[in-house]
């Protein structure tokens, strides 16, 4: 969290979320649900531009965090702990669903991506930004290049590390699972979604010849964004 709110995370900052807000493009008098919202940050931004927000995490204390900061009576957000696996709403009742930086975090997204197909209304947008799954390996950020035998990526694979953040590392383990690209296709389309762009979130050119970091923290295709929509 103290990464998150002192903008520490310059994928974050610098690139992953002016993907993402580009995907979603105007949002003012939408209904959005942001799952897995942490503890609110990108929930908060998308209520100051005029959309009505709910923000959805497995993670009580997360949850709290997000209740702590003020909002202003013209920024409709508001959070509730819940699983990503069973949305506590109704049906058809979001015009867009934005998962950032969350599926690397589940095991199993198949029950998720059909819920979020539940509570969309028909034509609504699934915004999805998670780890690049033909190119992010352990330590990737760090310079790490190796490759991923095809016995291993057509399968869900778990990457086990800390992750080192502005100097700081994460207190415990951290799991990111990784799937092949059929399996967002299939599974999107099974839950009645078209998928209707594939972007690969990247330095600009100025980034990379201005700022060092940028070149070194960035060796390859580390991000992938998802746009698909519920038929």
């Amino acid at each position: 969290m103290k990464v998150i709110r002192e903008h520490r995370d310059r994928y974050r900052t610098e690139l992953t979320d002016r993907a993402v807000l580009d995907a979603i493009g105007p949002c003012e008098g939408q209904k959005i649900l942001d799952a897995g919202c942490g503890e609110g940050y990108l929930a908060r931004r998308l209520a100051s531009q005029g959309a009505d927000v709910l923000g959805v995490d497995a993670c009580q204390g997360l949850i709290d965090a997000a209740e702590s900061v003020p909002t202003g009576t013209a920024e409709p957000v508001s959070f509730t702990c819940a699983s990503v696996d069973a949305i506590p709403v109704g049906d058809e009742v979001f015009d867009l669903v934005v998962c950032n930086h969350l599926f690397s975090h589940l095991h199993d997204p198949s029950r998720a991506i059909h819920e979020f197909g539940r509570v969309l209304k028909s034509s609504g947008r699934l915004v999805i930004l998670t780890l690049h799954p033909c190119f992010y390996t352990a330590h990737s950020e760090n310079g790490a290049m190796n490759s991923v035998p095809a016995s291993r990526y057509f399968t869900s694979r778990g990457i086990d590390q800390h992750f080192m953040v502005d100097g700081l590392e994460s207190p415990s383990m951290i799991t990111s699972w990784l799937r092949p690209l059929e399996y967002y296709s299939g599974t999107l389309r099974d839950a009645g979604f078209v998928i209707t762009d594939l972007r690969e979130p990247h330095p600009t050119g100025e980034q990379l010849q201005s700022d060092p970091w940028w070149r070194d923290g960035f060796p390859t295709a580390l991000f992938m964004l998802l746009v698909a929509e519920r038929r």
